[in-house]
């Protein structure tokens, strides 16, 4: 295969820029679908990327378009899962930067950009949705010229929605984007390299590996090996995508495709790993290892589902390299998992994604930010947070920040017109609360935000502790600052108030805070029979009703002799 023949490329975008759109209008454009005869959004096949109207996951899609080879990865916008983005670009050498003309430039747009800038890769600026009434083009264009530093005519325009200037666009992908050769690895003549930039588990294959070929050639039947851990495995298939497993011949040097391994124990197949036909091949320079910003515990609704669980989690684990877990024994909830997340959406994300996907029913406790001790005295993380908004809407977001228990870092408005960029070094423990809900609220939602881990700063913080009739429940606790711990407990406790059902005896909830109660609840007690409207009858009625309780008692957790059903736990997690 001619190199020079072959575009690797991403689109990256702020969250519903129309990402996804326009790779389905690109796929149509190259035959790869056919126009009207596929699902809308075909790369997003995830059906909680598609309930939720984001997309979750990277794709990678093979398209031939004449003489070309272009291989295309869709990305997701939102910034808990701006890993997947990084994981992107490691295996590109261009990206189309796709701004929302009836929104202009976010955060995330400015983040992605500047990653983008950082491994060296081409860009291609685009305008789209420039078919919708309230589209404000021509300043969109002129913002996003005056950001990347460029001419207002190499910004194109474009709608994904009906297809306009997308033609165009698939040209300049073609003339601008470099081929492969510029990010080509050599050590010799004959080495193979390439980096794992995703991964799936299929139980007949084991693991499926998703490649970048930087070196050499990947073919059926070759011994490889894993440099990270020196894992050796033969080749089971390889291919592409388009978007399902094509299988090919061999997959060559530039070239984004598949790697069936046969592997069964997943986790000998690291996203960021080198694949090589030596174990003496150089690693390829793959990218940073993400740093989860959230922890919960995760534990079954019935114990006995703790394997299932360990598996599921195993197995997610492998497309989705972010988060981290750990075993973890509650005297309370029984076995679980203390499990790592980027963000609060993260997180929820995954809960749905092991629900649904892996069958699991799940209690996950309230989220804590991952807080540092040394010799009794606390660091908590702190973010740099970029927040973009219109100028209009500056005092409230300033207000807003400045209530989040932050310092002004910087303000800009030079290349943005009447928005300005607004940066802050931020607590991520206000940041992962509401503060991203807050911010749209008082900014009608035009204001956006991105964040990175700057470092650990000494605060005055301690533990909280929540009891339950008496009873101190670790996983309900958590680290507060000094300041929030009244706020914070009221919130705990009312929220496990109303989440309770009333039981045989009175449930008391108490918030503990440096040794003295600061906040309390109770639930009053009453008693329920459930056969009692069961008058006569045959013994079987009273069973099949018996029965049906005890299906519903597997959606509560005992804490002691106080049985908490599932949506509570749901509930505390999901107040931050």
């Amino acid at each position: 295969m001619n190199l020079d023949k072959i575009r690797n490329f991403a689109i990256i975008a702020h969250i519903d820029h129309g990402k996804s759109t326009l790779a389905d209008r690109l796929m149509e454009i190259t035959g790869l679908v056919e126009k009207g005869r596929h699902d809308e959004q075909l790369l997003d096949r995830n059906p909680i990327s598609r309930e939720r109207g984001i997309t979750i996951k990277l794709a990678p899609v093979t398209m031939r378009y004449g003489e070309y080879t272009l291989n295309l990865v869709d990305t997701p916008g939102h910034v808990d899962f701006s890993y997947e983005v990084e994981r992107t670009l490691s295996s590109v050498e261009g990206v189309i930067l796709l701004v929302d003309a009836t929104q202009g430039i976010q955060a995330q747009t400015i983040a992605h950009a500047y990653k983008a800038i950082e491994q060296n890769l081409t860009i291609i600026p685009v305008v789209n949705k420039i078919d919708r009434p309230e589209a404000q083009v021509d300043k969109t264009v002129r913002e996003l010229a005056a950001f990347l530093g460029t001419t207002e005519n190499e910004v194109m325009r474009i709608s994904a929605r009906t297809g306009e200037g997308v033609p165009q666009l698939l040209q300049a992908v073609i003339e601008k984007i470099q081929d492969p050769r510029s990010k080509i690895q050599n050590n010799g003549p004959e080495e193979t390299r390439a980096l794992i930039f995703d991964s799936y588990f299929d139980p007949h294959q084991g693991v499926i590996a998703f490649v970048r070929v930087f070196a050499g050639r990947l073919a059926k039947g070759i011994k490889y090996t894993l440099l990270a851990n020196g894992t050796e495995f033969e080749a089971q298939g390889v291919g592409i995508f388009t978007p399902d497993l094509v299988p090919a011949d061999s997959l060559e040097s530039g070239q984004i495709g598949y790697v069936v391994t046969n592997l069964k124990k997943i986790r000998l197949v690291r996203v960021g790993d080198t694949m090589a036909d030596s174990p003496a091949a150089r690693p390829l320079e793959g990218y940073k290892k993400v740093k989860a910003m959230v922890h919960a515990s995760i534990f079954t609704t019935d114990a006995d589902d703790y394997p299932n669980l360990a598996k599921a989690l195993e197995k997610l684990y492998l497309n989705d390299a972010a988060i981290e877990f750990e075993p973890i024994y509650s005297k309370t909830l029984g076995p679980g998992f203390r499990v790592g997340f980027l963000g609060l959406l993260h997180a929820d994300v995954t809960r749905e994604r092991l629900e649904r996907e892996f069958g699991q029913s799940l209690v996950l406790t309230p989220s804590q930010v991952d807080f540092h001790e040394e010799k009794g005295q606390f660091f908590e993380p702190i973010s740099l947070t970029t927040i973009i908004t219109p100028t209009a809407y500056m005092g409230a977001v300033m207000q807003l920040a400045q209530k989040a228990r932050s310092t002004m870092v910087s303000s800009d408005n030079v290349a943005l017109g009447n928005q300005m960029i607004l940066s802050y070094e931020l607590p991520i423990a206000e940041l992962m609360k509401n503060f991203y809900d807050e911010l749209k609220s008082v900014s009608s939602g035009y204001a956006s935000l991105d964040w990175e881990l700057l470092e650990y700063r000494a605060v005055a913080a301690d533990r909280l502790e929540i009891l339950i009739n008496g009873e101190p429940v670790e996983e309900f606790s958590e680290i507060v600052v000094t300041e929030n711990a009244l706020p914070r407990s009221r919130e705990l406790v009312e929220r496990l108030a109303e989440s309770i059902p009333r039981q045989m005896y009175e449930v008391r909830i108490q918030a503990r805070f440096k040794g003295k109660i600061i906040a309390s609840e109770s639930v009053r007690p009453f008693r329920k029979d459930v056969t009692a409207k069961l008058y006569g009858g045959d013994r079987s009625r009273k069973d099949k009703l018996l029965k049906k309780q005890k299906k519903g008692k597997k959606l509560m957790k005992q804490v002691g002799r106080v049985e908490i059903p599932k949506e509570a736990f749901i509930k505390l997690f999901r107040m931050k």
